[in-house]
């Protein structure tokens, strides 16, 4: 609608208003004006005048009659009246109303973000204060300020870390009306209760953007932001041109330190779950050095007593071969990788004990210098240990030089029960081993006595397709190792084709050429990962004198050469062969190993490793033989858990999802006498039950899924008296690890300030708040308009003219 004031009457009491409109009028309402809901121009406006007077005139111009002064000054009134008549009908068809003017002041608002992240936790701060120390102590010092900015706008509060969330109400919906002398009484609080720092991840763009969705198109002259910066979002290039679109300046307080102090953390530590006594069990502890400078001390110690079982330095070159069991991640070969020294390095520690039972242990890193987060400098990680001994048959075609020294090293070696079968002895030879046996295994019963089986130079058709269908299901399905040994006359070569050939760790053709000349055993760290071929306390925990060309024992005359093109995708080499004569010349591979289903393969394309006795007697033999056998048995212990085994897939998750749980029943009584429903228990690092499921079996394997929903570690954990009881372990870890990387970025702060138009603030400067912010306060029209022509004043001043020019009519006997 268009609107004309045609004049307006300031002062005009609300009760004559109400008495002429009849509407209630408040009393809050300004100057009062008439507008018309059909305005006509001036000069329309004359022409109706004109128009009016001139019909009034014509009307009353001849009518018969006396022509006194006194009759024609009532014609002449009559004429006005009709004239009156005609500009007031006029003025109604125009749609008069009344316009009470009422204006209301639309305050803007000052919108205050307060970081509830973890990473406030980190005490950087001055005097060694935690970030949301010093943020409290900010807003503290900053009563007095909000309070003045409280006077003219509202203040909203609000948290955030991985959303936005409300501290209390605005601040200046709170404050109290000015005092009779004019001063302006301050709340009791401006700040309202923060709660704690407990954010698992800190979101800054999206915080920004549902601050500004908070307003819901208020003004906002600006928005205060206490952070230390962090955040696992960037503020993207939408909101920062919507904030500049706005002209909504960001005040940005830094908080914590801006300097990069760094922030060592454990990412990961494994171990396996199963172990026999006395064996050197490996914990690999992947390390995020996390910017820290300086050397770090990673540590493994037992978590009862606090005893130190293992300790490495990394230094601050991140390892370069100088710290013993300390590497980065390499390549698959086991060279360096490309892209330099990462901030990951990966720390093996290893451990051993007489008794057994279940051992937990605590891996602590400590830091030359004291870093950021110090929750996440441990990990907890628990092995079992079984005491029984490690049961190996070792099948080897002739009598060689290696068979003859290993034959007598698994004989000697207190742990092992070995079964020794050689195939070029006589029919008299009595077998060796400490479980003698006069044949071969035939069936699965026979062969499931042994944790791990050695090949030798044997030829692939001495064993029968069935032998060797129960040895590959062995291996594969239960868990047992599997060793070979090559040798110049059948090993590999005579396998191509048998139901073993899949496990070997190369590609067919199995035909390996033997190296030319005499060649060097180096590992790779590969083997330091695995806890292997560990034969010296050096560095590279492998005896210089092993790779001295200068001398004639250490050199091996027979290796077969394994390209590495031939190597499966799968396998992994754990030691390289290379020329003892020739510098320069291509390595191959010298020890190869490979996981087939649930049991574990290792070639060694030697049998030479006898000649490392000369002058050193069986110490280094032994320390290359025995850990391999150790690591091959290992993975039959699974099979060996009171008749069932459980497996938890994934062992790592985020909140939010699902882990499977799954138990296979090991052995046919158990099998038979579980029910088809078994109890599952979830329990926390405290040991406390948290869930209790149920496991539905389908066959030999019941399964079970829970949701992961806190963070933590975790132990599953199912007992029944089929079986007895079967655990596996589980952890429940951030998406985003909001401690991960805990440095304040103080310039990420400084940009979103200057692309705003706003400013860095210290903790001082925040004094200066009022002056910066902009007067976004806006007037919003809310007159009221009460309408005119519909009212009984108008009515009846169209009664009252039309009544008096009918009298008059009446004394001039007109009518």
């Amino acid at each position: 609608m268009s609107w004309l004031v045609a004049s307006s009457a300031a002062g005009v009491s609300p009760r004559i208003i109400e008495w002429i409109t009849g509407a209630t009028v408040p009393d809050d309402v300004g100057a009062a004006s008439v507008v018309f809901e059909r305005p006509l121009p001036t000069w329309a406006w004359f022409l109706v005048v004109v128009g009016a007077c001139a019909i009034g005139w014509w009307s009353y111009r001849r009518l018969s009659g006396s022509q006194s002064a006194a009759s024609r000054a009532m014609r002449g009134a009559l004429a006005l009246f009709r004239a009156a008549a005609i500009v007031l009908v006029a003025l109604l068809i125009a749609g008069p109303s009344l316009r009470l003017e009422r204006i209301r002041i639309e305050r803007d608002r000052l919108v205050v973000l307060v970081d509830r992240s973890q990473s406030l936790a980190i005490e950087d701060g001055a005097a060694g204060r935690s970030r949301d120390a010093e943020m409290r102590g900010i807003l503290a010092n900053a009563e007095e300020t909000l309070a003045t900015i409280a006077r003219d706008k509202d203040i909203d509060f609000a948290g955030f870390a991985g959303g936005v969330f409300s501290l209390g109400a605005d601040a200046g919906a709170d404050a109290d009306a000015p005092l009779a002398d004019g001063a302006a009484q301050r709340p009791r609080s401006m700040v309202p209760e923060i709660g704690e720092a407990n954010g698992d991840r800190t979101d800054l763009d999206g915080a920004l953007r549902q601050a500004l969705a908070r307003a819901a198109g208020r003004p906002v002259s600006g928005i205060l932001l206490l952070s230390d910066g962090r955040s696992a979002t960037p503020v993207s290039t939408e909101t920062f041109r919507t904030l500049e679109r706005d002209a909504i300046p960001v005040f940005a307080v830094p908080l914590g330190s801006g300097a990069r102090v760094g922030d060592a953390a454990i990412i990961s530590v494994a171990a396996p779950s199963r172990a026999f006594v006395r064996d050197r069990v490996p914990v690999e502890v992947r390390v995020d050095r996390g910017g820290v400078e300086g050397a770090l001390t990673v540590r493994l110690v037992d978590a009862e007593t606090g005893a130190e079982l293992d300790a490495e330095t990394v230094e601050a070159d991140g390892g370069d071969g100088s710290n013993l069991g300390v590497r980065d991640e390499a390549s698959e070969d086991g060279a360096p990788a490309e892209s330099g020294v990462a901030d990951e390095t990966v720390v093996m520690l290893d451990m051993s004990a007489t008794d057994a039972g279940r051992r937990s242990m605590r891996v602590e890193i400590a830091p030359a210098r004291p870093d950021l987060v110090r929750e996440n400098n441990a990990r907890t990680v628990s092995v079992e240990l079984v005491d029984r001994p490690i049961r190996v048959l070792y099948v080897e075609g002739s009598s060689r030089w290696e068979y003859r020294y290993l034959k007598n090293l698994l004989i000697r070696e207190q742990d092992i029960e070995s079964s020794v079968m050689l195939l070029s002895a006589d029919r008299d030879f009595a077998q060796e081993g400490n479980m003698p046996i006069a044949r071969l295994p035939r069936t699965a019963e026979e062969f499931g006595r042994y944790d791990l089986f050695v090949i030798g130079d044997v030829p692939g058709g001495f064993f029968s397709p069935e032998q060797l269908a129960i040895i590959r299901g062995e291996v594969s399905e239960r868990g047992a190792g599997l060793l070979w040994i090559g040798g110049d006359r059948s090993t590999p070569s005579s396998w191509e084709g048998t139901p073993l050939a899949d496990l070997l760790p190369f590609r067919p053709p199995l035909s390996l050429e033997a190296r030319v000349g005499a060649s060097m055993i180096r590992p790779t760290v590969a083997a330091e990962r695995l806890g292997v071929l560990r034969l010296a306390e050096t560095p590279t925990g492998w005896p210089e004198t092993l790779v001295d060309r200068g001398l004639s024992w250490p050199k091996l005359r027979f290796v077969q050469s394994v390209p590495r093109a031939r190597v499966k995708p799968t396998a992994e080499v754990i030691a390289q062969a290379e020329s003892a004569d020739a510098l320069g010349e291509d390595p191959s591979a010298a020890v190869l190993r490979m996981r087939f289903g649930a049991g574990e393969i290792i070639y060694v394309a030697t049998d030479e490793i006898w000649r490392w006795r000369y002058g050193q007697g069986e110490r280094y033999p032994e320390r290359f033989w025995v850990p391999l056998v150790r690591l091959l048995a290992r993975e039959s212990l699974a099979a060996d858990g009171g008749g069932a085994t459980l497996t938890v897939t994934p062992s790592r998750v985020t909140p939010g999802e699902s882990v499977l749980v799954t138990l296979r029943l090991g052995d046919e009584s158990a099998a038979e006498a579980a029910a088809q429903s078994l109890p599952l228990e979830i329990r926390g690092a405290d040991g406390n039950p948290i869930a209790r499921l149920d496991l539905v079996r389908d066959g030999a394997d019941a399964t079970a899924s829970f949701p992961a929903d806190r963070l933590g570690s975790f132990q599953a954990v199912a007992t029944d008296p089929s079986f007895g009881s079967a655990d596996a372990p589980f952890e429940v870890v951030r998406a985003d690890d909001e401690l991960r990387r805990g440095d304040a970025d103080h310039e990420a702060l400084a940009v979103l300030a200057a692309r705003t138009k706003g400013r860095v603030l210290g903790a001082e400067a925040i004094e200066e708040l009022p002056q910066l912010l902009p007067a976004r306060a806006r007037e919003i029209d809310e007159s009221l308009l009460e309408s005119l022509w519909d009212t009984p004043l108008a009515f009846g001043m169209l009664l009252v003219l039309l009544a008096l020019e009918w009298t008059g009519r009446r004394l001039l006997r007109l009518v």
